[in-house]
């Protein structure tokens, strides 16, 4: 008894729950009814000798009909009062009545004064003059109060429309004829077309087919209404398939949706706070349907690590929110490689930790360089290429993998080569600063100094000795790049053994490793390099001109004695090499 109990408690739980809802009244008490009356519908006639009438005449009376010139008298009964049960009792209704009687001042529920003699045939109709949608409706009933006495060949017919009145089917479930009846009754009548419809009508028939034995009073109508019986909308969160999960993971929501659900509804899956509740919820997934299902869902990557986390589904079209939410879930921490981002290094920066631009990555990852080899998570600026670097995690646990890209720029720095001194006659020529830098200079840097090397030149005769900067610009992050050339000038007479027409020879000084002297016209026949001790050394000369040049490249700095010796002359310059 105990197991029968509980079984019918469920089944009452579980059960969807009905409501009632009125689509459409009409008791004809308005200023003007819901219904067009005397339509062409169905074959029917606009007017003749019948016609619908809507007043509150239930009185009958005598009047004279005409018929092939001879006039017969006839007598109209009352019409049966109406019960308590409708809603304006012997109120207005809607009903037939025959010409005749109203000819005659009697308007109340008949027929051709319910005699056949000189009276056509003839189907009078009766509609809805608007749609009433049935979308979403589990079922439809339509209901109304009605009498006809009639007869085999004059009685009432109820018709029903899905496509605004274009076309009309006639209701023959459970009656198909209304007639008999001389009191009235109340009829309802539910069919499954009924429902889920957007343009749905009503309509009613008076048939007369001309006969003799029928009755008044004739076809009459009260307390129209349609009703439906609809399922109130509920939805129902269904268990998750596992209760742990990992930021950014997909999801798979079921929900179990009852009743009438609106084209167009929406159903959402949203994720509480930590703590359970919805006051902010967070939308994860959702799916347009007005049927159960399953929504897919992603937790958002930005979901702090907990264990209170709920899950619910809400529906839109009407706005209803789950019946339940799943049970807590935990969401675990998910392995981070951080995001993809550029970044740009000095060939001459220290070595860079690679993580370190990755704010918030797991620690548990590898990284692969351009090449698509293993690299450490130390950057040598000075050796590394540019390109493409992949941080690929590989921590414990359940949750995915992540990858993120960080792309390298390695930028060469700029070379000012290195400071150098030179020491020139005041009265020499103009020389290249650039080339007495030593090193290898990049040759796109600007000189500034006591005065403007033009085009990079110094020219003793014009300029001021001093030290000149030569700067390089460096693109960012490589800062500018500079070195100097200090120039310092003396009078160049050298030590002078001069015999004859050699007195005119000239140390001009140093430029770089060479030595210039000005030889003028004189025609030298050898040329040997000593030092102060007295040591000849091995010379590299060369004369173009007037001017003689002594390569001392690799010559330790000092105090040299150069002798240039003609066919009968000979001469003795000192020059000093720095």
């Amino acid at each position: 008894m105990k197991h029968i109990t509980l079984t019918a408690i469920l089944a009452l739980a579980l059960s969807p729950v009905l409501a009632q809802q009125v689509l459409f009244s009409e008791d004809f008490e308005g200023i003007q009814p819901a219904f067009t009356l005397n339509t062409a519908d169905m074959g029917s006639v606009p007017a003749g000798d019948n016609f619908w009438l809507v007043n509150n005449a239930y009185t009958g009376g005598t009047g004279t009909l005409e018929c092939l010139g001879i006039p017969f008298n006839f007598t109209i009964p009352n019409t049966a009062a109406q019960p308590a049960g409708i809603s304006s009792a012997n109120g207005n209704y809607l009903h037939i009545t025959s010409a005749a009687g109203s000819a005659s001042g009697v308007v109340n529920s008949s027929f051709a004064a319910a005699d056949g003699f000189c009276t056509d045939a003839a189907n009078h109709f009766a509609r809805m003059s608007a749609d009433v949608s049935t979308l979403g409706a589990s079922d439809v009933d339509l209901s109304f109060w009605w009498l006809c006495a009639g007869g085999p060949n004059s009685y009432g017919e109820v018709y029903y429309s899905t496509d605004a009145g274009t076309t009309w089917t006639l209701i023959s479930t459970p009656i198909a004829a209304y007639r008999n009846q001389s009191a009235w009754v109340q009829q309802t009548v539910s069919l499954p077309a009924f429902a889920g419809q957007a343009a749905l009508r009503f309509g009613f028939r008076f048939v007369n087919a001309v006969a003799t034995a029928a009755n008044d009073p004739a076809f009459g109508i009260d307390d129209v209404s349609i009703t439906s019986s609809t399922v109130e909308t509920e939805v129902i969160t269904g268990a998750l398939a596992a209760s742990t999960h990992c930021p950014g993971s997909v999801v798979a929501v079921p929900y179990t949706a009852t009743g009438a659900w609106n084209a167009g509804n929406v159903f959402t899956a949203e994720l509480s706070d930590i703590n359970g509740s919805f006051a902010a919820p967070t939308v994860i997934g959702s799916v347009t349907s007005i049927s159960s299902g399953t929504i897919t869902a992603t937790i958002p990557t930005s979901t702090p690590v907990g264990t209170g986390y709920l899950i619910r589904v809400t529906g839109t079209d009407p706005a209803t929110v789950a019946g339940n939410t799943t049970a807590p879930i935990t969401i675990i921490e998910a392995p981070y490689a951080g995001q993809d981002t550029h970044v740009s290094f000095c060939e001459t920066d220290d070595p860079q930790l690679l993580l370190d631009f990755m704010p918030g990555a797991s620690s548990c990852g590898t990284w692969t360089g351009p090449a698509g080899s293993a690299v450490p998570n130390i950057l040598d600026p000075a050796v590394a290429a540019s390109g493409a670097y992949t941080y690929l995690t590989n921590c414990a646990g359940s949750c995915p993998q992540d990858s993120a890209v960080l792309t390298v720029g390695i930028i060469a720095a700029p070379d000012a080569g290195t400071s150098t001194s030179v020491i020139v006659c005041s009265d020499g020529p103009a020389f290249s600063l650039y080339d007495s830098l030593a090193g290898t200079p990049n040759a796109s840097g600007t000189w500034a100094g006591a005065s403007l090397p033009i085009g990079g030149m110094y020219d003793p005769a014009t300029m001021v000795p001093g030290c000149y900067t030569y700067t390089v610009a460096g693109t960012s992050p490589c800062v500018n790049a500079t070195s100097t050339v200090c120039v310092a000038e003396e009078s160049c007479t050298g030590i002078n053994e001069a015999i004859g027409g050699l007195s005119s020879l000239r140390w001009l000084g140093q430029q770089g490793s060479l030595h210039q002297v000005r030889i003028g016209t004189v025609k030298p026949r050898s040329v040997e390099l000593f030092d102060l001790s007295g040591r000849q050394l091995e010379a590299m000369t060369s004369i173009q001109g007037d001017l003689l040049s002594v390569n001392m490249s690799g010559a330790v700095p000092g105090v040299y004695l150069v002798r240039i010796t003609t066919g009968d002359r000979v001469a003795t310059l000192r020059m000093i090499h720095q």
